[in-house]
């Protein structure tokens, strides 16, 4: 098939202001598609009272599905953790699966596109079937990892394979990803493809910014992400407070990033010895991501859950950065041991922190892994991503 593709995404989340991180990658992915002359609206819910704005030749719909003051569902620490810890949340579910059906109905219906694209098998993918069967279009769904591993009851199981089996493909960022949907058989049109990376501009930041209070005899062990309990937080905190002192004294550990955990976690850090060397930045313009990743010597994913993917480690390969991440999920398969960073089980601290010893003890060491890591970052280019993906999208359209 030729001629312009008109794409709908479905998203449980995206990035509500230039800075924004929530769900960053699919913006970069709306951004990439469009470069290559695709005509891309996003769905997406609204965090306040909704509306239609472009953003970078993107068209947004934003819906509102309950009333403003009231939707928490959908941002900060993420649909799943905010429903783990507000369980009267999932008043809102029914509401925010209704809103989003009929918006995507009322969308389909007007703008006629060639394909819906739904991110996370549920809820987006569960609502994108119904535009399947009354408008005859074909629709894809992408698995990104938490609906993957954390939905796993039962009936959930059940849902996530319906909407495998009936969407016309579905992808996922792993092969980790995938098996987690299948289990033990194989279902539906399935296609690997990672989420990517901005070369560029993670690439290009600048490491003496942030850096001026200190010299380079100082040592940065980065964190950035949610600070809920599934990253791992408190034993990367743990791994911190077991470093020998002297190599402790010289180094600095930065939280970037929000989420439930951040005053407990600020409370531990603050009992510590050294508890006035650990910073916590908050939430950051994404913009500034880069000058973080250039700034740090180390970067630390400790994952306590199983991750599909993890967006952090492709914005520290492109940044040439070492990182020590949990062998949990997606990680190992992104993360080559002792080649592109190194690989310890998740959950042990003391593993972690021994790990941690040996990359800041060892420049030539964290210099060759950050190298190798910079190499296998050209693969998840957002260009390259974006061609497979409107392959895809150009293969089921004409299938």
């Amino acid at each position: 098939m030729s001629g312009r593709l008109k794409i709908v995404m479905l998203a449980s989340s995206y990035p509500r202001a230039e800075g924004d991180t929530a769900a960053i990658f699919l913006r970069y992915l709306a951004q990439a598609l469009v470069r290559r002359g695709l005509d891309v609206t996003v769905l997406t819910p609204a965090e306040g009272s909704g509306g239609v704005s472009v953003e970078e030749e993107v068209r947004v719909h934003r819906v509102r599905y309950f009333p403003a003051h009231w939707q928490k569902l959908a941002y900060g620490s993420g649909i799943m953790p905010n429903l783990r810890r507000n369980p009267w949340l999932w008043l809102q579910v029914p509401f925010f699966v209704g809103a989003m059906s009929a918006a995507l109905l009322r969308l389909v219906r007007s703008r006629r596109p060639d394909l819906v694209h739904a991110h996370w098998l549920l809820p987006q993918g569960l609502i994108a079937l119904p535009a399947k069967y009354v408008f005859r279009i074909p629709v894809i769904s992408t698995a990104h990892g938490t609906d993957a591993f954390a939905l796993r009851g039962n009936a959930s199981r059940m849902l996530k394979r319906l909407v495998v089996t009936k969407s016309d493909a579905w992808t996922s960022n792993t092969a980790a990803t995938s098996a987690a949907v299948e289990g033990n058989g194989t279902l539906g049109r399935l296609c690997v493809i990672p989420m990517g990376v901005d070369l560029g501009k993670f690439s290009n930041g600048d490491r003496a910014g942030l850096r001026g209070e200190f010299g380079e005899q100082e040592l940065v062990l980065l964190f950035v992400g949610r600070l809920v309990d599934s990253k791992g937080c408190h034993d990367l905190l743990r791994a911190f407070a077991m470093l020998p002192p002297v190599l402790r004294a010289r180094t600095r550990l930065w939280f970037v990033g929000d989420g439930d955990q951040r005053m407990a976690l600020e409370r531990d850090a603050a009992s510590l010895p050294d508890g006035g060397r650990v910073r916590f930045w908050g939430a950051i313009d994404h913009g500034r991501l880069p000058d973080f990743y250039a700034a740090a010597d180390l970067v630390a994913v400790p994952s306590r859950d199983i991750e599909g993917q993890s967006v952090v480690l492709l914005e520290a390969f492109a940044a040439a950065r070492c990182v020590v991440a949990a062998r949990t999920g997606g990680i190992g398969l992104v993360v080559e041991d002792e080649c592109t960073g190194k690989l310890v089980e998740p959950g042990e601290p003391a593993r972690l922190a021994q790990a941690i010893e040996v990359l800041l003890m060892d420049g030539a060491l964290r210099a060759r892994l950050a190298a190798n890591a910079r190499r296998q970052a050209e693969d998840y280019g957002w260009d390259k991503i974006a061609a497979r993906f409107e392959g895809l999208y150009r293969r089921t359209i004409a299938r």
